[in-house]
């Protein structure tokens, strides 16, 4: 049986780790746009299901609750957390995607000779 990278995933609340997540959510739809890389409907799903409860008026905890304690935004936060988590399978496809992409560019080693070196020589 093939074990596949997503397999035994735990939830996460590493702030570290979360805010990787969150550049490299960016970073794949940034190239998805760019067609570079393959739309994941997965994550798409996801980005769409947090974005409409970040502006859908409706929260798991209701902020005047949590603005008493200076929490507006922390059923927010959590919901974040939990779509950062679901989508891990995806981002990890797409680091693996960008590490094989970086290995496949040829690099150049060049100097770079400005004109006021050529006139000092």
């Amino acid at each position: 049986m093939e074990n596949r990278p997503d397999e035994n995933k735990k939830f996460t609340v590493n702030p570290l780790k979360l805010w990787r997540d969150v550049k490299d959510t960016t970073l794949m739809f940034f190239n998805v746009c760019c067609g570079r890389y393959p739309l994941p409907k997965r994550s798409l799903i996801w980005i769409i299901i947090f974005l409409a409860y970040v502006f859908i008026p409706f929260d798991l905890i209701p902020d005047p609750l949590i603005a008493m304690f200076g929490l507006g935004a922390a059923d927010d936060l959590l919901v974040l957390v939990y779509i950062l988590n679901k989508m891990s399978p995806d981002l990890e496809k797409f680091r693996f995607f960008r590490n094989a992409k970086c290995k496949e560019e040829p690099h150049i080693d060049a100097e770079v000779i400005s004109e006021s070196n050529e006139e000092t020589n």
